[in-house]
């Protein structure tokens, strides 16, 4: 039987210092499909096997110079060449023998004489065997050269995402700074218009002169404002997720708190406050910055609101996010702010309003959302969103 047939040949190597020993063992393996090759000695063996590959190898016991288990042993000890199966060929079937012949490498034995059966399927089954370990042995290197460069690669790119984070980081500081700079020169040349517009009110102006000093008044007020609030938010802006100070926030306390504050502001317009509050819910998040937030969306709805009318303050909660909505009976966003969502706008009177840019800022800087509209009847809404 063939059991080499439709494969590719396996080689063979025969040792033994006898010609007609390797004749009969080389005609049966030849009959079966293998590529035979012999070596007369140990010597002449261990050189061959040094520079070529082979997928068995039967060695004789009894030879004259180096004998089967002394070239045994110099075979193993080549590094590349001992995971190749040795099987010894001999007369020699003594326990002490037999044990020596294992410990020096050899995986079975074949004893004189030998049927051509046994000896085949004992060559079948090593050769089997070790192209099953070269196999694996493929793979194995296969997947640890290919780990090896899907870690150079992680680390190349992390190597490259941290200079990016430097100099990001660096920018973020340079733009720190020169806020700081840009305000302080703002500010300072705001002053140094404002007082003389101060004292052009002591002058006595007829009540048209006197109106445009006022409306240039307003105006370096509302842009001293705009100036003070980036410079009193710019961590926020420039240091972006470094500055939050996340923790476990009860969403509801924070509104009581706000409300709180606002109460008189409310009672002014008697504006009636509707709560509508899922108890309970936690947001993780900047406590400071989610309530300036929050504040600011209140303060809004407060200021835009005609008297006598009401806000409407839901927070729910369901699977997959907490909503909080805040609803006013003012008159609404203007076109520019329904056109223009968050942008930082200036108004007729020149006034910049930074209130909903700064909340959309942090509330994206979280991973949370808002989303402002016009109500169908009157009055506006704003939603926020804090997905869990």
């Amino acid at each position: 039987m063939n059991r080499n047939k439709n494969k590719i040949k396996s080689r063979v190597l025969i040792v033994d210092d006898n010609a007609k020993n390797i004749q009969v063992l080389a005609n049966h393996l030849k009959e079966d499909g293998y590529e035979v090759e012999y070596a007369s000695s140990g010597k002449n063996a261990v050189m061959m096997v040094e520079k070529e590959e082979f997928d068995a190898i039967l060695l004789d016991v009894m030879m004259p110079g180096i004998d089967g288990f002394d070239t045994c042993k110099r075979i193993k000890a080549l590094e590349h060449r001992k995971h190749i199966p040795i099987i010894f060929v001999t007369a020699k079937t003594d326990l002490d023998s037999l044990t020596l012949g294992f410990e020096y490498g050899g995986v079975d034995y074949i004893t004189k004489p030998f049927k051509a059966d046994e000896l085949l399927l004992r060559v079948s089954t090593h050769v089997e065997l070790k192209k099953a370990h070269d196999l694996l042995s493929y793979h194995k290197t296969y997947l640890e050269k290919k780990e090896a460069s899907f870690t150079n690669d992680l680390n190349k790119k992390a190597i490259e995402l941290k200079q990016q984070k430097d100099n990001f980081d660096s920018i973020l500081n340079t733009l720190s700074s020169t806020i700081k700079i840009m305000a302080d020169v703002y500010n300072e040349s705001l002053n140094n218009i404002s007082t003389p517009v101060s004292l052009l009110k002591l002058e006595n102006l007829d009540p048209k002169s006197l109106n445009l000093v006022e409306q240039i008044e307003n105006l370096l007020k509302s842009n001293t404002d705009a100036a003070d609030f980036v410079f009193k938010n710019q961590n926020v802006f420039t240091n972006q997720e470094k500055s939050l100070s996340k923790s476990a926030l009860q969403a509801e306390r924070i509104i009581a708190e706000i409300l709180s504050e606002k109460a008189s502001d409310f009672r002014l317009k008697n504006i009636k406050i509707n709560s509508d509050f899922d108890s309970g819910l936690e947001v993780n998040a900047d406590q400071n910055l989610i309530k300036q937030v929050i504040n600011s969306i209140i303060t809004n709805a407060q200021i835009n609101s005609p008297e006598n009318s009401e806000v409407n303050i839901s927070l729910k909660n369901d699977e997959k996010e907490i909503t909080l909505i805040i609803k006013d009976q003012g008159p609404g966003f203007n076109k520019q702010y329904i056109l223009y969502p968050f942008k930082p706008i200036k108004d007729n009177d020149g006034k910049y309003h930074l209130n909903l840019f700064f909340a959309k800022y942090i509330m994206e800087l979280h991973g949370f959302r808002i989303k402002i509209g016009n109500n169908t009847e009157s009055g506006a809404y704003v939603k926020l969103s804090f997905p869990k």
